[in-house]
């Protein structure tokens, strides 16, 4: 009895045609090889999408650091320049 399946083997179209097929629910998967290939490549595609959340929270928690500490130079900077400010005022206004 021939099988409609694609022939299992090393290239990656057959194995892309069983995830598709399979994860849009139009047949059914009943020999072990083909579903646990398909198992192993829905874990890689999820473990792909894991390393790129986690590549973008990191670059994400990186540019958060350094916007912190730019803010809290520009935060010195601004209370320096106000303390500065309070003193010429009270200078100029003692000279009055």
């Amino acid at each position: 009895m021939a099988d409609n399946n694609p022939a299992p083997g090393k290239d990656g179209e057959n194995q892309a045609k069983v995830a598709q097929k399979g994860a849009r629910g139009q047949r059914v998967i009943s020999n072990p090889d083909d579903v646990a290939r398909l198992v192993m490549m829905q874990i890689d595609a999820i473990n792909a999408r894991k390393d790129d959340l986690t590549i973008a929270i990191k670059g994400l928690t990186d540019t958060t650091r350094q916007l912190v500490r730019a803010y809290a130079q520009q935060a010195g900077v601004i209370q320096a320049m106000r303390k500065k400010i309070e003193e010429l005022e009270e200078k100029v206004g003692a000279k009055k």
